[in-house]
């Protein structure tokens, strides 16, 4: 019955996000058309449909995971490989663990179930008190703990050293940087893309372990997730390694179900051609 109902309240949302308002719709082609330039427009038209019903269930789907029981709310978000946690854990190993917002990253509130450790993530507030509260409140009901955007560096940068119990911190790591001159560049679906650096700072600052979040949609409203160790120990790797490796990792999930990934943000508002 509630699946049931979030399939015709998503349905509603698409109808009224890509026909009545055509939500950032130029925005969402034109990241699309650069990203797939072999993609033919018949083939961008029914991505960019795909992309609109994704985020459609987006928007229904914390709501869902809220309301449904504990075993419904397994089913909803499936982690594969909770052992690499487990043996990090036991090593006394800190953690950076690097998500994206590909597939569903709000079903990450469900990871202190999961994992030994204690989590914590960034919080930007939002304008709005009402949603700001609703918001606050569903991300650390199962457990996660908030940090505020201007606090986040330097108290993730306490909670991984290695003399205290080991922490796990998550991050979203894919968005673009802060105005201003960009000092960090990967090659990214095509284009010369500015990135965010503080996730491989911190743990290279804490020579914690890095696990990049492999996400895959499998259903309506269902996800897999997948935990990926890309750095044992982030003090002994060279600058960038991380973060490149964590891009890679993207851009294959992306190539393989492009319509999952935030395709109406502005990734690219501050880009730079790459070289011919």
């Amino acid at each position: 019955m509630l699946v049931a109902l979030a399939k015709a309240l998503s349905f509603v949302v698409f109808v009224v996000l890509r026909h009545l308002l055509k939500y950032r719709l130029p925005l969402v082609v034109t990241n699309l058309t650069q990203s797939f330039p072999q993609k033919t427009p018949a083939q961008l038209r029914r991505l960019t449909d795909d992309y609109f019903h994704h985020i459609s269930d987006l928007l229904v789907e914390p709501f869902l995971f809220l309301i449904v029981s504990s075993s419904r709310r397994h089913q909803l978000a499936r982690f594969v490989n909770p052992q690499l946690l487990t043996q990090l854990h036991s090593q006394h190993q800190p953690v950076v663990l690097i998500a994206s917002h590909y597939g569903n990253w709000e079903y990450l509130v469900n990871l202190p179930q999961i994992v030994d450790y204690p989590v914590y993530s960034a919080y930007s507030p939002v304008k709005n008190r009402f949603i700001d509260k609703l918001l606050f409140r569903f991300r650390t009901r199962m457990g996660a703990q908030l940090i505020p955007r201007q606090q986040f560096y330097r108290q993730a940068l306490h909670l991984l050293q290695p003399s205290l119990e080991p922490n796990l911190v998550v991050l979203l790591a894919d968005q673009r940087p802060a105005p201003g001159p960009v000092k960090h560049h990967v090659s990214f679906l095509h284009q010369r893309t500015g990135v965010q650096f503080g996730a491989e700072r911190l743990a290279t600052a804490t020579d914690s372990a890095v696990v990049y979040l492999e996400a895959r949609k499998t259903g309506r409203f269902q996800y897999a997730y997948t935990f990926r160790l890309l750095q044992a120990h982030a003090g002994n790797a060279i600058p960038m390694a991380i973060t490149k490796k964590y891009f890679q990792s993207l851009e294959r999930a992306i190539v393989r179900s492009p319509a999952y990934w935030l395709w109406s943000h502005n990734r690219w508002k501050f880009n730079a051609p790459l070289p011919v």
